[in-house]
């Protein structure tokens, strides 16, 4: 957090929860070109501010004591950079909020506790066919959201798609309105056996402790989003809301294993009803939502999402005994390519176009951002030293400036004593905003093939020399590379209406761009919606460990999200796109 908070209270400041619920080389040839287009996206990092501003909100610049671009140096055209207009509090119809009583409280805990007790984990290697019996714990899912949500089910109509994907419907009186549409997925991220005896509590308890934390796998990613809207539409049915404009719950299966099964089939089942650009306004996960830094709460709103690819690189060479090795081994050799692709991460981006600009901007005119870093911010000259900077601050502010790529999975070898025969791994490109798949292609294959050349072996890409079986580096992609997705407008009636709804759950925030540096699956719903937004309804403190130990949720970020759901929907009555 930053070292200067804000000098009145916010609907960040911390809660207690309820009494009630704390008491509970030869080869030359080239890769042939993916579909790609060059997408200018932007992203607004979520936690730049959160990491950074320990550093600026403190009173010193982002640069330190001293820096080439000075204040002085700000050009003072406001159109240079702008920080997205604040839209107005939007407070159409009635307001609950879950926290407000005990038997609410209660009832939001057990929902998402049972629903987090069921263990809809997703595996690598699940089988494509959503029959399949590994498949099954989505049935008994499925079977306890009927049971919990009975008006849910009544009022709105229900669609399997590809067997365990749940599309539901809640008919608008308007049918000459687009359908808004929001997503959540069932899965979650498996739990590693090794890893069991480090959980504080067990992973799929959903134990409540007296601080208010929710434990357990899918607390965060992503049960709680959807148990929320679906307590929401419970409580405004018990109320005979209608709605004017048809609402869209599009739960996937398999988001956490990319979503071909789930996300994938829902997508292209919404698409034949509704046609391009069909929906008005798409709603999904996001590491972006409410936090507090330079002095301000800002709501970060998720615009921009980046690409995926993950590349295979195989290596082939003849074997023997381990007391006559060659100079490299097939190991080694990969090392050394693991070294070379490390040594080239490929460039930072920091541009007009991006919205962390815009980000940085609403700091400056919102938050407490000393004069030196307003220069580097307002001062275009000045925005590749901005960049490194951020970048060397942390990993996790770098990823929002350039393409990452995480070497994850390395195979190679059986015995002590045999030289290894062939070596695999799988590499994880998260591709930047500014970049295409062929870009990091180009960069992976100028970073490998000095190494190929010099060890006299054949560079093979994908399939250029799939006939040479031995002294061969194989290089293929998993999958088809997913591009970085079109950048949503951060202005207009959609947004004043994501904005409108924040700030009346939120008072006193400000709502500004930012962007996913992890994947989602609305990669699948690009042709339905120019408006896509990625967003965690709730203060980013609250939201902890995502894919990893200790996963956990505070109770009252639950309540927010219940509440931003049930107000949004309210504030689709008479919103007109």
């Amino acid at each position: 957090m930053s070292a200067q908070q804000p000098k009145e209270k916010s609907s960040l400041d911390p809660a207690p929860a309820p009494p009630s619920i704390h008491a509970s080389s030869t080869g030359t040839g080239n890769p042939p070109p993916p579909d790609m287009r060059k997408i200018l996206l932007a992203a607004v990092i979520g936690i730049v501010a959160l990491w950074a501003g320990l550093k600026w909100s403190s009173g010193q610049s982002a640069s330190g004591s001293s820096h080439e671009c000075k204040h002085g140096h700000a050009l003072t055209d406001s159109a240079i950079v702008r920080c997205p207009v604040q839209p107005d509090v939007r407070n159409v119809g009635g307001d609950w909020n879950p926290a407000a009583s005990e038997t609410d409280r209660d009832m939001a805990y057990a929902r998402l506790a049972e629903a987090v007790q069921i263990p809809t984990e997703s595996f690598d290697d699940m089988p494509m066919d959503p029959t399949d019996s590994r498949w099954d714990i989505f049935t008994t899912f499925e079977t306890y959201l009927r049971q919990t949500f009975p008006l849910f089910h009544k009022h709105l109509e229900l669609e399997h798609v590809n067997t365990h994907g749940l599309l539901f419907t809640w008919k608008g009186k308007n049918s000459s309105l687009k359908p808004v549409i929001f997503m959540a997925h069932q899965d979650v991220v498996p739990i590693n056996p090794t890893t069991l005896d480090q959980w504080t509590y067990p992973p799929f308890s959903a134990h409540l402790d007296s601080e208010g934390w929710v434990w357990g796998r899918g607390t965060t990613d992503m049960k709680s989003t959807l148990i929320a809207q679906l307590s929401a539409t419970e409580k405004l049915l018990s109320e005979s809301f209608k709605p004017e404009r048809t609402i869209l719950y599009s739960f996937g299966f398999d988001e956490e294993i990319t979503g071909p099964r789930g996300a994938g089939h829902l997508s292209q089942h919404i698409l034949k009803r509704y046609g391009r650009d069909g929906a008005s306004l798409i709603l999904d996960e996001g590491f972006t939502g409410v936090d507090k830094d330079f002095g301000q709460t800002f709501a970060r709103v998720g615009l921009a999402e980046k690409g995926l690819m993950t590349v295979r690189i195989s290596i082939s060479m003849p074997g023997g005994h381990a007391s006559r090795p060659p100079p490299h081994t097939a190991i080694g050799i990969a090392g050394m390519m693991f070294t070379a692709m490390e040594q080239n991460p490929g460039p930072l981006y920091l541009e007009a176009t991006n919205p962390l600009i815009r980000y940085l901007e609403c700091a400056a005119a919102y938050g407490e951002m000393d004069k030196d870093t307003v220069g580097l911010v307002r001062c275009p000259q000045c925005w590749p030293q901005l960049a490194g900077e951020l970048a060397a601050e942390d990993v996790a502010l770098e990823a929002f400036l350039r393409t990452t790529h995480a070497i994850t999975v390395v195979n190679g070898g059986i015995k002590l004593n045999a030289l290894p025969e062939h070596v695999t791994s799988l590499t994880n490109y998260r591709i930047g905003f500014f970049e295409t798949s062929q870009d990091v292609l180009d960069r992976l294959i100028g970073a490998i093939s000095p190494i190929a050349k010099a060890m006299n072996m054949t560079l093979d890409l994908f399939g250029s020399h799939a006939n040479v079986a031995q002294n061969v580096i194989r290089v293929e992609t998993e999958y088809p590379p997913t591009e970085p997705a079109p950048l949503t407008p951060d202005s207009g009636p959609v947004w004043d209406l994501m904005g409108g709804t924040i700030k009346h759950v939120f008072p006193g925030a400000v709502v500004v761009p930012s962007a996913m540096t992890a994947f989602t699956d609305t990669q699948y719903y690009w042709d339905l919606s120019r408006h896509i937004y990625r967003f965690a309804p709730a203060p980013m403190t609250q939201l902890l460990n995502f894919h990893t130990v200790n996963e956990r949720i505070h109770i009252n970020a639950h309540f927010s999200t219940i509440r931003f759901f049930y107000k949004l929907i309210n504030n689709l009555q008479g919103w007109q796109d």
